[in-house]
């Protein structure tokens, strides 16, 4: 019986340690990218264009998009919903954007909670310096809590990867920054609860770093600086 006894401690100091940890995760990246904000922005503000970098996107390339709202700024939304439980089904939408320095973002994952994101771009001599915030609430209990750990390692890592795709992708210019990486459909996604948070990184840092087989691509447009 002293064995149980022994188990039963080591949970109770689990839970204890739970209580511990922060209810609120925040992370930050960032990266340097040799081109002024005036080139950078369009890729965070324009949600259409978030698939050219995403670090997600590769997750399940037959996952479908939903656009609307206006196509860059304040109340544009980007809907998605794939078969893999790793990207699952979600929203982002942006909430605050202020040109050439900062866009704020809404993440609805439906019952796997909210999130706020945010892209910060500093200018650095001739290029910018664009940091990718993180911000969600796991709530009072102790389990959450240790989960939010495993949750900030992910999207640390998916954050990290994305900010160096969108660094390949400005820096080469493969992809234009605004309506050719028009992923998706403006037709309504049909309704369904419960969202999932990348589990496989991404992590993870809303996921989708493919080709949709049913998108065809515009041809890209070289971005002068």
């Amino acid at each position: 019986m002293r064995w149980i006894l022994y188990i039963l401690i080591f949970l109770a100091l689990l839970v204890l340690a739970g209580f511990l940890f922060p209810r609120e995760v925040t992370l930050e990246r960032s990266v340097y990218i040799t081109k002024p904000p005036q080139v950078v922005f369009p890729y965070v503000n324009n949600l259409r264009n978030f698939n050219s970098w995403s670090p997600w996107y590769h997750l399940d390339p037959s996952a479908r998009y939903e656009y609307s709202g206006p196509s860059e700024g304040v109340g544009a939304v980007m809907r998605w919903r794939g078969d893999n439980p790793n990207m699952g089904s979600g929203a982002q939408t942006i909430i605050s954007s202020e040109p050439y320095s900062l866009v704020r973002t809404q993440l609805d994952f439906g019952e796997q909670g909210a999130a706020t994101a945010e892209f910060r771009l500093q200018p650095q001599g001739s290029g910018t310096n664009i940091t990718w915030y993180f911000s969600t609430d796991m709530g009072g209990g102790p389990v959450a809590r240790w989960m939010g750990l495993l949750v900030k390692r992910m999207v640390s890592e998916s954050y990290q990867r994305g900010l160096e795709n969108l660094k390949n992708v400005v820096e080469s210019g493969t992809a234009a920054p605004s309506e050719s990486l028009d992923e998706g459909t403006d037709t309504e996604l049909p309704p369904e609860n419960g969202g999932t948070m990348d589990t496989n990184p991404p992590g993870a840092d809303p996921g989708m770093e493919g080709q949709s087989p049913d998108v065809e691509r515009e041809e890209p447009i070289e971005e002068n600086p």
